[in-house]
């Protein structure tokens, strides 16, 4: 019978290299703390039972240990003993193949191996010494729901926490080795929103050779929220409280539009983007000018026409490509069928305007509006060239369920040939699918633009970095002012910010009218690596991400 309340423990140490009856006497010792915590779940770290900065391959092959290894028996005894259920990384030796991986482990109250996962997305000293993970994205259902296991920069990789998650899962138990304070800050609680589901993360804090971990051990909750967190720089035990229900409103998953998403399971030679990255570009030729434009039309009388004088003046800047927010020309941000037909009827003329400016300032502009197509009403994003032209439309894939009653959705991500780069467009609701901006980026595009209008602060402060970072692209979000969460546009680089925290980075702005640019440098849309052999496109595994493209 499954518990839907328990409290989970996440341990932060740091595993003695090459030390296992040392590491044996940490697993033993948090295990104790977690459980007078009231713990029935136990997290412990990436590698535990070795250390991980080995010498060589030769090293690593020598410390690994087996599924029925001394490190793993201590494991089973501790969870007989105390009747719990322990999570740790391990490296391990396949006791049939002599491989090496980087394998996390669940263990149940009996002390049985009840879920075995392997490393997917290697980092770059992973590479040194272990094999890709080969068992896929397992998950199993047990006394404490339905949990599956991922591994340190696994969780850089949108497709694999979100495979979990398709399957069911309800909590996710992170082992790993974080080296930057980001990834426990914001790439832990973004993968928990993203997904609805509970994420526990343990991490090492300390020196082990070269590297520095700065610690962030980490359990979040669904709603992205942080409900314990140890300390940086410390060694210890945290606990909280654990509610399954909380992961049962999960519309999100039923918005899905798999039908869509085909390209996710393309190996990455077969994408748009593979010719492209082979492709020679001088930086200074391959720069542009881009601006989020936080105007829209407002109850107030010719209010659109100073949205029309804001995009003018923006392009006398010298700003090539302009975005604007969802539903420009509409004067509520979320219209009803009525307020949506009278928009549809006005958007012709809107879009003339639009051309206007375009060929005088030879700037593209990114016109989100509904159309009537086929006597049906499309919110829709209308691209304008440099000579006037409709370089192309996007007709949005994944609706707002209050506007699905008049709205007809769009089938597929489009990415469209600019003077200014290669532009994919995602409109409101688009960008709570991770699939969405990842089918853009492997269609080949440098340049997203998400055309905004933020209902929660975390749409700003845990979807948007993500988007740009894992898929190393420009994001430029253009958000409306009288949406529940508004203000706050902004432009991301590929390679996001020097700090996690996005209001300390670039403090949300909340005046209408405001331009928010940035100077790209697309040449930096081309290099897909995070650090050296680390490459957020490549390294996908897609044989893996079947629950992606299957219907609920």
């Amino acid at each position: 019978m499954t518990k839907t309340n328990f409290r989970a423990a996440v341990v932060q140490t740091l595993a003695i290299l090459g030390n296992l009856d040392r590491n044996i006497e940490l697993l033993r010792y948090y295990t104790q703390e977690a459980v007078r915590q009231g713990a029935e779940l136990v997290v412990f770290p990436e590698c535990m039972n070795t250390g991980y900065l080995f010498d060589s391959a030769k090293h690593c092959a020598e410390l690994a240990e087996t599924l029925s290894g001394a490190y793993v028996n201590a494991i089973a005894d501790l969870c007989r003993q105390y009747k719990i259920y322990i999570a740790s990384g391990i490296t391990e030796r396949d006791a049939d193949t002599s491989k090496i991986y980087n394998s996390g482990i669940l263990l149940n109250r009996q002390g049985q191996v009840v879920l075995h996962y392997q490393k997917q997305f290697l980092a770059t000293h992973d590479q040194n010494w272990f094999e890709v993970g080969t068992k896929g994205c397992p998950v199993v259902d047990t006394e404490l729901g339905r949990l599956g296991l991922l591994i340190c920069f696994d969780g850089r990789i949108p497709e694999i926490a979100r495979c979990l998650a398709l399957q069911g899962a309800e909590v996710i138990v992170d082992m790993a080795n974080f080296f930057i304070m980001d990834q426990a800050e914001l790439w832990i609680s973004a993968r928990a929103y993203e997904n609805n589901v509970w994420l526990v993360a343990a991490t090492k804090a300390g020196v082990e050779r070269s590297i520095y971990y700065p610690g962030g051990s980490t359990i979040v909750a669904p709603t992205g929220h942080v409900m314990a967190k140890i300390p940086y720089d410390t060694h210890g035990v945290i606990t909280t409280n654990i509610d399954l229900d909380r992961c049962k409103v999960r519309n999100k998953f039923s918005d899905r539009r798999p039908d869509t998403y085909q390209v996710l399971q393309k190996h990455f030679s077969e994408t748009s983007l593979a010719p492209l990255l082979k492709q020679p570009l001088i930086p200074e030729q391959a720069s542009v000018k881009v601006a989020a434009v936080q105007s829209h039309a407002l109850q107030e009388q010719k209010s659109l026409g100073a949205v029309f004088e804001t995009i003018s003046h923006t392009a006398k800047l010298g700003v090539k490509l302009i975005a604007l927010p969802q539903f420009f020309n509409v004067s509520t941000w979320l219209p009803n069928a009525e307020e949506a037909g009278i928009a549809s009827q006005q958007t012709l003329q809107h879009l003339q305007k639009a051309t206007e400016i375009a060929k005088s300032y030879e700037c593209v502009l990114v016109l989100p509006v509904i159309e009537q197509v086929a006597g049906n009403l499309m919110p829709s994003a209308v691209l304008i060239g440099v000579e006037g032209e409709v370089i192309g439309r996007y007709y949005q894939v994944h609706l707002e369920p209050e506007i699905k009653a008049w709205a007809k959705a769009g089938n597929e991500f489009p990415v469209f040939e600019t003077p200014y780069g290669r532009v994919g467009i995602i409109l409101g609701y688009d960008g709570h699918f991770p699939e969405s901006t990842r089918a853009l980026a492997l269609n080949g595009a440098d340049i997203i633009i998400w055309c905004c209008a933020w209902q929660h602060p975390f749409e700003r402060e845990l979807l948007a970095v993500p988007k740009a970072a894992d898929n190393r692209v420009y994001l430029v979000c253009a958000n409306r002012t009288d949406c529940p969460y508004g203000g706050g546009s902004f432009v991301i680089p590929p390679e996001g910010f020097s700090h996690w925290d996005v209001n300390i980075v670039v403090p949300p702005v909340t005046r209408h009218g405001a331009v928010m640019p940035l100077y790209a440098n697309l040449a930096l849309s081309r290099q897909k690596q995070m650090i050296p052999k680390v490459d957020m496109l490549r390294n996908r595994l897609v044989d893996t991400y079947k629950p992606l493209i299957s219907s609920l």
